[in-house]
């Protein structure tokens, strides 16, 4: 299989960020045995090529092909509050087959927008987001998505706005820290803040790999009313 060998090559001759990838599962409270960290590396980097081939391949898919691979559970909880016209916040994490979320504007009536960073390289930036846009999704950079999203939620149509609670967050910025698998971890609280300003019901997608080639995306709801929580309650 060329994802196997791609791994292989990553792991074992390129060596890519292989320390890292070490000391990031070594830190966990998980209490691995150093045979069970050796064994969650090599499965990182299965999995990490498997992405790496699979949005390269992603961009060729038809929606039939896509919907083959990428199964939606709970998708009726989404498609209530498009009934009830109100747009919905779907927060997510960068876990599992994280680019096929690219592809969520073929199966809902509401209208994708994706909140991202863009890169610092101009040229590779323009192949990224042309490649994350094919498939329908609105993209917005995370500095003008605010202003975006009031302008939009302005309109007659409803949206689903699309944001990733752990990418990067700066220190500088308002953000939370909290405990994810032992190790005090920095969390974007803007999903959270921009909800409660403007009353926008928040859902989770929790993504999972079913097995390779295949995966799932499960819709969990979090907040119906965002005022009715608690301050960091939703990121929590």
């Amino acid at each position: 299989m060329i994802s196997d060998f791609v791994a292989y090559i990553l792991k074992n001759i390129i060596r890519y960020r292989k320390s890292i990838v070490y000391q990031n599962i070594k830190k966990t409270n998980l209490n691995l045995s150093e045979k069970q960290i050796s064994s969650v590396v090599n499965e990182f980097y299965t999995h990490f090529s498997d992405v790496f081939l699979e949005m390269i391949k992603l961009d060729q898919m038809s929606k039939k092909q896509i919907a083959k691979k990428f199964v939606l559970k709970n998708k009726e909880l989404i498609d209530g509050y498009y009934k009830e016209n109100k747009s919905v916040i779907l927060m997510a994490s960068h876990y599992g087959g994280f680019e096929w979320c690219t592809t969520l504007d073929y199966f809902f009536k509401h209208k994708v927008v994706a909140i991202y960073t863009p890169l610092k390289d101009k040229v590779f930036n323009n192949i990224v987001y042309k490649s994350r846009s094919k498939h329908g999704i609105k993209l917005v950079p995370r500095t003008d998505s605010v202003n975006e999203i009031i302008k939009l939620e302005k309109t007659n149509n409803n949206y689903i706005y699309g944001l990733a609670a752990d990418q990067s967050p700066q220190i500088r910025t308002i953000n939370y820290w909290t405990n994810f698998l032992g190790v005090e971890t920095l969390f974007f609280t803007g999903s959270e803040r921009l909800a409660k300003e403007l009353n926008i019901p928040v859902v989770f997608g929790e993504m999972k790999k079913v097995k390779r080639g295949k995966y799932q995306m499960e819709f969990k709801l979090i907040a119906d009313n965002p005022l009715q929580l608690k301050d960091k309650e939703i990121t929590e």
